[in-house]
């Protein structure tokens, strides 16, 4: 009994640590929206209006805005946005696929609709953990949209925003101490 007692602890952290990592993305994904905004200098007021935006609109609106007003950062995007559509469908299995929660052995059973019918998985915790990595790599590993792509559409966005304003709006990036946006003050 103990030893299923221990694998309930395993997989409730492994799930845990899951959806905490993903919703950190989310709210990177938040902010990024937030810079979509035209007059930047009022971003922070628009991060209520995106938190309230489903996965999947936040992603669509980033998707168009990227492709419509910065292309060169495009395949950077499309990358990330493959890997996440991967890991959405196990967020989906993890966050809404119990029909009830047994104590488990090996593995956890899941399911959510998908084409039509019931798909089914069944899942470790170390297949989770898996997932968990690979999130934790998209939030601030290369690229990540807490990290450097973070980094790379804020500065994009800013000198971009820079470029169409007077000198009283434009805005100063920094990083790390370290001015990075093309206008320097």
């Amino acid at each position: 009994m103990k030893d299923i007692l221990a694998k309930d602890k395993e997989f409730k952290e492994a799930i845990g640590s899951f959806i905490i990592a993903f919703s950190e993305f989310e709210f990177g994904l938040v902010f990024l929206c937030s810079m979509t905004e035209f007059d930047l200098r009022y971003s922070h007021n628009y991060f209520t209006k995106y938190l309230g935006y489903s996965f999947e609109q936040k992603k669509k609106h980033l998707n168009d805005f990227i492709k419509d007003q910065m292309p060169d950062i495009k395949p950077i995007w499309d990358k990330i946005i493959k890997e996440i559509g991967e890991l959405n469908r196990e967020r989906r299995f993890l966050a809404h696929g119990f029909m009830s929660y047994g104590l488990p052995k090996e593995t956890i059973t899941t399911h959510v609709k998908e084409n039509g019918g019931m798909a089914t998985k069944y899942q470790t915790v170390e297949e989770i953990k898996g997932y968990t990595n690979r999130l934790q790599h998209l939030n601030t590993g290369e690229n990540g949209i807490n990290g450097e792509f973070h980094t790379l559409f804020t500065l994009t966005r800013i000198n971009k925003w820079n470029s169409i304003v007077n000198d009283t709006s434009k805005i100063v990036y920094k990083v790390n101490g370290k001015i990075i946006s093309e206008w320097k003050g």
